[in-house]
């Protein structure tokens, strides 16, 4: 492959018409017209039958390609936080119980939805890291709860054995018998 000075690409070992033709299909990159490849010729110096260029939305995956690729750096969260690593189905029962706020008796926690949506996918652990106050580990045991009265025990198992963190709901309240002979 050969690249220009105004990024056109010629062909080269693995990039030719046919292995960009996708790209081109997509709209990531575009093939020189008819006239384009004799100005690349008289520019460098040499026979340019065939060229290619990406398109902004090919820098642009590119681009996003590469910091997607790029390791989660792990670090010590920030006073007062924990690092909890979740695994995409747990993050999916995050995301359901914070997509009810308003509608719950309890809440989620102050925070959590920004929490969930800015979880990051760390390739080595295979896991989507969060950063969470102890109030949110408490809100999210509750969510595993709810998510294990749906049919999934996973979830809040193994919170509670990674993290040591499980939501036991309250005893219910005893509601008093009414007193013999008087009707209420």
């Amino acid at each position: 492959m050969q690249r220009t000075t105004d990024g056109w690409a010629t062909a080269g070992p693995g990039l030719d018409e046919r292995t960009t033709a996708p790209l081109v299909r997509l709209g990531l990159a575009r093939a020189a017209p008819r006239e384009e490849p004799t100005e690349l010729s008289s520019a460098a110096g040499r026979p340019v039958v065939w060229a290619v260029q990406l398109t902004a939305d090919g820098w642009d995956a590119l681009l996003y390609a590469q910091v997607r690729a790029a390791p989660l750096p792990i670090g010590d969260p920030a006073p007062g936080l924990q690092q909890v690593g979740l695994r995409l189905s747990e993050l999916d029962a995050l995301r359901r119980f914070v997509e009810l706020r308003g509608r719950l008796h309890h809440e989620p926690a102050s925070g959590l939805e920004s929490v969930v949506d800015a979880a990051r996918f760390n390739a080595a652990s295979n896991r989507w890291v969060v950063y969470v106050s102890g109030e949110q580990m408490q809100s999210m045991a509750r969510a595993f709860f709810l998510e294990r009265l749906a049919g999934s025990a996973a979830p809040a198992n193994r919170f509670s054995r990674v993290y040591g963190v499980s939501y036991t709901p309250p005893p219910p309240t005893s509601i008093p018998e009414p007193e013999r002979g008087k009707l209420g």
